[in-house]
């Protein structure tokens, strides 16, 4: 026998040993899994990933395989979680019309934001509702039952999806429920008194600035100043009374905040829109709903991906969006994000996403879901 057939028999060795305990640690997400569902906990938990990878890292001896033990361990977690979420059922709740009294709606940003314009529409005023500074803490505030439904932003017909709220569907256990297209009305606002040539400094949202980057070149002495918000960026232009200072918001926002709209509509594409989805914990479909949407892995083979497309095709199902996403703990692999036309309760619907789930590395039915319409 050569020194390396020897070789490679101790690695054979060693492989044999880490399948045997891959397995048993697989075992014990199983039981992780069961106690998330009974206590209503999120799959991801980026403490207890950090604690688990730091504790990793620090039994490391040879410290040149820091980085390669920080990477082995990352991608133990996502298998895990993507383990623990096929495991988690997805009890489908179907409803006549999805018009159910709701108590409680969340929202990101404060209040005179789209997202707010956007609550304006789906809810009846009454409804108690509650701001949150960032997405993700929206996801969570939903996954606790602090409030019942959140709406969130998820794509422009100008700059594409909301990346962060992607990312977050996947990795919290909600679900998508409604959908509605809102058309965005960008306002120049200024203090009372203001004029447009008194402006130097314009702060918004950065995604509202790249909306309306035609006027910014055709008034290139006006400063585009990034800001995390734009219903926060008319707060604060208010509170500085600066008429070298104006926002880019909504009507909605220069009425709360008491500005002047000193111009109407400077978005680049007049009917600019913006689609707002509601997600709840609860896999909620609406008997007539009319579009699918899921998330999924295609295997690093030739034509896996094709291979998955293929089905709708052979179902006569139309796809009317795919987008990838990376994933960001495996070098180069992808998320792949679908939007379909369909209700899950079809039988077409029905038996392609058996076959796509047949042939999926992961898998989640993000919700299937009725659109609505409106304007701010």
């Amino acid at each position: 026998m050569s020194n390396l057939e020897e070789i490679r028999n101790e690695i054979n060795k060693i492989d044999n040993q880490l399948v045997e305990l891959f397995e048993k640690r697989m075992a014990i997400i199983i039981k992780v899994a069961r106690d998330k569902i009974a206590t209503n906990k999120p799959i991801y938990d980026q403490i207890r990933e950090e604690k688990v990878v730091k504790r990793a890292i620090d039994k490391v001896e040879n410290i040149e395989l820091t980085e390669y033990v920080k990477s082995f361990f990352e991608s133990i977690m996502e298998i895990s979680k993507d383990y623990q979420k096929q495991l988690i059922p997805s009890t489908i709740h179907y409803v006549d019309n999805g018009n159910e009294q709701i108590q409680s709606v969340g929202f990101q940003g404060v209040f005179g934001s789209f997202s707010d314009s956007a609550v304006d529409q789906l809810y009846e005023e009454k409804i108690v509702r509650r701001n949150y500074k960032y997405f993700e803490d929206l996801f969570i505030a939903v996954s606790n039952d602090e409030v019942e439904e959140g709406v969130v932003p998820y794509e422009n017909t100008s700059t594409g999806s909301v990346n962060d709220v992607l990312d977050l569907l996947r990795e919290y256990n909600l679900f998508i429920t409604s959908q509605i297209d809102v058309i965005i009305n960008h306002c120049l606002l200024g203090v009372k008194g203001s004029k447009i040539s008194d402006l130097v400094f314009v702060y918004s949202h950065p995604q509202a600035l790249m909306q309306c980057e035609q006027y910014f070149k055709s008034n290139n002495e006006v400063l585009a100043t990034p800001y995390s918000n734009t219903a926060v960026a008319a707060r604060d232009v208010s509170i500085w009374d600066d008429v070298q200072k104006g926002a880019i918001a909504s009507k909605k926002a220069s009425k709360l905040y008491n500005l002047e709209i000193l111009q109407e509509n400077i978005q680049d594409i007049k009917i600019n829109t913006t689609r707002f989805i509601v997600v709840k914990k609860i896999l909620q479909v609406n008997k007539l709903a009319s579009k699918t949407s899921f998330v999924f892995t295609a295997s690093h083979k030739p034509g896996a991906l094709f291979a998955i497309l293929k089905t709708f095709y052979e179902y006569n199902i139309n796809i009317t969006r795919i987008e990838s996403r990376p994933n960001i703990k495996r070098k180069f692999e992808y998320y792949f994000y679908l939007d379909i036309v369909g209700n899950i309760k079809e039988k077409k619907v029905k038996d392609a996403l058996a076959i796509v789930k047949l042939n999926c590395g992961y898998y989640k039915l993000l919700g299937c879901y009725d659109i609505k319409g409106s304007e701010a």
